[in-house]
């Protein structure tokens, strides 16, 4: 009973139905997907496979029906994975296609001025004032049959099919984020601060060029010079335009280029770090610029000018006259250019302070000056016995040398500068020294104007030519330091020197009140001309050699009765003077030290006998 029951058992495991069959079938394909050993035909039992022939029999058929199902799995993965490749091919076609389409579009871009629309855009153009939805992405197909078979097959095949689904998982995950910005601009992108994100081309070059035209309309540029406005400029002036073309291209470039992977790798990094561009330099029409930098200019610009002499009056007690210097100065339009160029192609608006550059001169009024310095001052008394017409023979010479300029390497005459002295001359007849007397003649006095010159010139350190002394003591200068001039007929005394410096000498002459004693005049003559600094010249004279005088008188005949007129009379005019040898030097001085002595003269002043005047009518004639 048992045993029946036992067969009877083993006849009701035998005769499962089908579907239980084809379930512990499926169930050994999951064992099999999974990696567990098939068991072997029959005739070859594997472990634990029974030995019962029945038993045997039965595993044989469900292995046979496993190779079969086996088989048509992989009939069915290799039709799936052709489908999946010619998927595949049709995505590199359709990518293909949209590349060709993006080049098409960049082509149209660079073509496009900023002022016209991009053609290369197919997609509709809103309406003025709509504004564009945000991209959604596209609904999804129902591939539930597709993925439960993936699903499928990945059990059957293992990892290999795993792999599969999740390639094909993320390929469409990329083309769903992708394919709604194949006609928009991907976010992230920047132009001139607007987010061109989901915008049309269209609508990207409307946004920018309004941006534009607002920056345009305010922008302005003011020159002002020391807080006074000078001109402005603003955009319609130049009339600015932008060329836009090429930076939406390069913002269109950002996510539209290369594959689907890589466009959806620079959408991601986006994300990180956004793309940001700037319209191109505006342009325009420069030369206004220049125009109103060449006005501007013409108003700034001026000249340094020099100090320079505009007068000399002898008069005054300082005779000279200046026109002071002045600064100039001198815009760099250069420079503002590049600065103005800069400020329209930032389109940055403000105030631009002209600072010109300061033109020295060449001459300032302190350089000047120091060519009209005073060299020398000198001065002769006038005898207070002087007669008026001595005197003005004085004032006449003056006359002719007051106000005279001597040129660097010119000579000044003394004979030469001012004339005979004659009547018609202007001269008068006066007290002159003649052999130790004093006698009449015409000009007399010029003498003391004459050495009043010299000593003045030697002072002023110019070169001494000619000079000669006179042949007896004057009242008027110690000896060595005197210079007589002459000039009758033929015969000429003269004082010539000359200047040896770098400047004109200017000379100013005259006869003033003595300050000292106002009852007296003095004879004045003072040079101008370079600066000397602490640098003065004196005159000194030592008497190296004293002459006696000779013992016997000399007797003169009175012709004229000057002094006396009968034979019997006589008069002493001249008493004996011994005679001298007198050395002159001009001694240089710098400050108070003596740096140079140089000799100038030396002069003989020969001894006199006495001079006895006697008469020539005797008495009863």
């Amino acid at each position: 009973m048992a045993e029946g029951t036992s067969r009877a058992r083993r006849s009701d495991r035998y005769s499962e139905p089908p579907e239980r069959v084809h379930s512990a079938a499926q169930q050994m394909q999951a064992q099999t997907a999974y990696g567990s050993p098939l068991h072997t035909p029959a005739g070859n039992p594997g472990p634990g496979m029974p030995a019962d022939p029945q038993d045997a029999y039965y595993q044989q058929q469900l292995y046979y029906q496993q190779q079969a199902m086996q088989q048509q799995a992989q009939q069915e993965f290799l039709r799936q994975q052709q489908e999946y490749a010619q998927q595949q091919y049709a995505m590199q076609r359709e990518q293909q296609r949209r590349h060709r389409q993006q080049q098409e579009k960049e082509r149209v871009f660079s073509e496009t001025s900023s002022h016209g629309a991009f053609r290369g855009y197919t997609g509709q153009i809103p309406a003025a004032g709509r504004s564009t939805p945000a991209p959604q992405p596209p609904a999804k197909k129902n591939h539930v049959w597709l993925v439960l078979l993936i699903v499928a097959l990945a059990l059957t095949l293992g990892t290999g099919g795993v792999f599969a689904l999740r390639s094909y998982l993320h390929t469409r995950e990329i083309h769903e984020a992708v394919a709604p910005y194949d006609n928009l601009f991907v976010e992230g992108v920047y132009v001139d601060g607007i987010h061109l994100g989901g915008m049309t081309p269209e609508q990207g070059m409307n946004s920018v060029q309004s941006k534009i035209q607002q920056r345009n309309d305010a922008w302005h540029v003011t020159l002002t010079y020391q807080g006074t406005q000078m001109a402005q400029i603003n955009a319609g002036m130049l009339g600015m335009s932008v060329d836009i073309g090429q930076v939406l291209n390069d913002a269109w470039a950002q996510g539209h280029t290369g594959t689907e992977e890589e466009r959806y790798a620079a959408m991601q990094a986006l994300k990180e770090k956004p793309y940001e561009a700037y319209t191109a330099t505006p342009s325009g029409d420069t030369s206004v610029i220049d125009n109103v930098l060449a006005q501007v200019r013409n108003q700034i610009d001026r000249p340094a000018v020099d100090a320079r002499l505009s007068a000399f009056d002898p008069s005054l007690s300082y005779p000279f006259t200046f026109e002071p210097d002045s600064k100039g100065k001198k815009l760099n339009t250069e420079e503002i250019r590049e600065d103005l160029y800069h400020m329209v192609a930032t389109m940055t608006s403000g105030n631009v302070e002209l600072e010109p550059e300061t033109i020295e001169p060449a001459v300032t009024l302190l350089e000047l000056q120091k060519h009209y310095m005073l060299r020398s001052s000198v001065y002769t008394p006038i005898s207070t016995s002087s007669e008026e017409d001595r005197n003005n023979n004085i004032r006449h010479a003056f006359e002719f040398i007051n106000g005279y300029v001597l040129q660097p390497g010119s000579q000044f005459s003394f004979n030469t500068v001012v004339g005979q002295r004659t009547e018609a001359n202007g001269f008068f007849p006066a007290i002159e020294y003649a052999y130790g007397e004093h006698v009449m003649g015409i000009g007399g006095g010029v003498c003391q104007a004459s050495t009043t010159v010299y000593q003045a010139a030697v002072c002023a350190g110019l070169q001494i030519l000619k000079r000669e002394p006179h042949s007896d003591a004057v009242s008027y200068t110690e000896y060595g330091k005197d210079a007589t001039v002459y000039w009758v007929g033929k015969r000429k005394i003269d004082l010539v020197f000359k200047n040896n410096t770098e400047d004109p000498i200017y000379m100013v002459a005259a006869v003033q009140q003595d300050p000292s004693n106002k009852r007296r005049l003095i004879a004045k003559v003072m040079m101008y001309g370079a600066d000397m600094g602490d640098v003065r010249y004196e005159i000194e004279c030592k008497t190296v050699q004293e002459i006696d005088p000779p013992e016997n008188p000399t007797y003169v005949k009175d012709k004229e009765g000057t002094y006396v007129t009968y034979t019997d009379q006589q008069k002493s005019v001249s008493k004996a003077k011994p005679g001298y040898v007198v050395e002159s030097y001009r001694v240089k001085y710098s400050g108070n030290t003596e740096t140079e002595r140089t000799m100038l003269y030396t002069d003989t002043y020969e001894p006199k006998a006495e001079r006895i005047y006697v008469g020539v009518t005797r008495r009863g004639e």
